[in-house]
């Protein structure tokens, strides 16, 4: 039996988590906002058919969403990520491989029955996800990873297949690679896509057809990798384990600008301790650390400023790092400059079972390691009873400057302190 290669993921996925999260909003308009409530960031269906543009700051429609009655939130990535989390661990029980693309997106195989059809597995998918989780998900199949794309695209566009769409039970898919634009076939970049146009192809199906020598001398072996994958031929595999973090980041931008080295740094150590907390559970180490931050881009006197040290011996613990950052954040500090962001930069990042220490270093090795136990109960302990539960106190933010969520929906999937308690009589 031929294995065949899907692409699920969530279909208006942040905005599908807060209608999951408030079913009241079902079946109305809802746009989910930026950070600091800046721009719309995603659309519902509905929001979607009412006009609503992606990317157009939220001042500027207020009064047009307030119009069409639409529902508005700020942006609840706590949420996203607790359901995303859920949503792939039912895909991975239900695909053979799973290779987790992002938050809402993943690439999955499995094997096709006797009959070849796949619908009805993907219908129950569809049912089980919806059952257990409240978001509805699209489901594309094909040979290839670039045939699965594109038979998500169909499965959106064509109502009547009920969100699943499989190009590769089809013998002839000019009809169907005919609908679907060059820019929008996966892997076509902005600057590849006005070439080919140039060229004279516009969609999937010109692009399969086109010379392959055309397109090698020009792109290489990325142009005829998706050129093949078009014709049926897997050349960009399944990973089901995804590859070494380069870095993390973690920045955000303030409600309001703040102005003083002591704001800055209870932002900058905040943000030390949510990195240093992602390299533990990515089981790596960093080397290097920079911390940065910015004025308004829009203003005239903009002002970026930011440092970096090496850490001689790679490390993920959260007391080394805030040290590090802490002289770094007197280091970026520039007096009388109102600050609109900041963040963390952790880089020359390692796997955690590499770690190389100095020699002759015992007793700095044996406080690690009491550091390590304690960084490791923090974790388990945020991880049980939620985020915050416990923290250096060092990191407390004021909640007067930190990002601004005036429509945050409810977070009862992540905070046992939402959770609605229900009394009997």
């Amino acid at each position: 039996m031929s294995k065949a290669i899907l692409q699920i993921d969530g279909n208006n996925f942040y905005a599908s988590c807060e209608q999951m999260i408030d079913p009241s909003t079902k079946g109305k308009g809802l746009v989910v906002l930026s950070n600091n409530d800046g721009c719309i960031i995603a659309r519902s269906s509905e929001a979607r058919k009412m006009g609503i543009p992606m990317g157009q700051p939220y001042f500027k429609l207020k009064n047009k969403l307030t119009q069409l009655n639409i529902n508005v939130r700020s942006s609840n990535y706590e949420l996203y990520g607790d359901l995303s989390n859920r949503l792939m661990q039912l895909l991975r029980k239900n695909c053979e491989e799973l290779e987790i693309y992002s938050i809402d997106e993943a690439f999955g195989t499995i094997k096709r029955p006797k009959g070849k059809c796949l619908y009805q597995w993907g219908k129950d998918l569809r049912a089980l996800v919806y059952q257990n989780i409240g978001i509805p998900i699209s489901i594309g199949i094909g040979e290839t990873k670039v045939l699965s794309k594109i038979s998500n695209q169909l499965a959106k566009k064509i109502q009547t297949n009920s969100g699943i769409f499989d190009i590769g039970i089809i013998q002839n898919k000019d009809h169907y690679l005919n609908q679907i634009k060059v820019d929008k076939v996966w892997g076509i970049g902005k600057k590849m896509s006005i070439w080919l146009k140039n060229k004279g192809i516009t969609n999937a199906r010109e692009l399969r057809d086109m010379s392959s020598d055309q397109i090698k001398g020009k792109y290489g072996v990325v142009g005829l990798r998706i050129q093949n994958e078009l014709k049926g031929n897997i050349c960009i595999p399944i990973k089901e384990s995804s590859s070494d973090r380069k870095e993390i980041c973690v920045s955000r931008s303030f409600s309001y600008p703040i102005d003083s080295l002591e704001d800055l740094n209870q932002a900058i150590i905040k943000y030390v301790l949510i990195a240093s907390a992602k390299l533990r559970k990515y089981n790596q180490l960093s080397s290097a650390i920079t911390v940065f931050t910015n004025t308004n881009t829009h203003s005239k006197d903009f002002m970026r400023s930011e440092a970096t040290e090496k850490i001689s011996v790679p490390t993920s613990n959260s007391k080394i790092m805030i040290e590090k950052s802490q002289s770094l954040t007197k280091e970026i500090f520039k007096p009388y400059n109102k600050f609109i962001k900041a963040g963390v930069i952790l880089h020359k990042l390692q796997r955690n079972k590499y770690k190389q220490n100095l020699m002759f270093d015992s007793k700095n090795i044996q406080e690690e390691l009491y550091l390590q136990k304690l960084d490791n109960l923090i974790d388990n302990i945020n991880s049980k009873n939620g985020i915050d539960t416990i923290n250096w106190g060092s990191s407390i933010m004021e909640k007067e400057w930190g990002p601004r969520r005036k429509k945050l929906s409810s977070i009862i999937t992540t905070n046992i302190e939402n959770i609605p308690t229900i009394y009997a009589h």
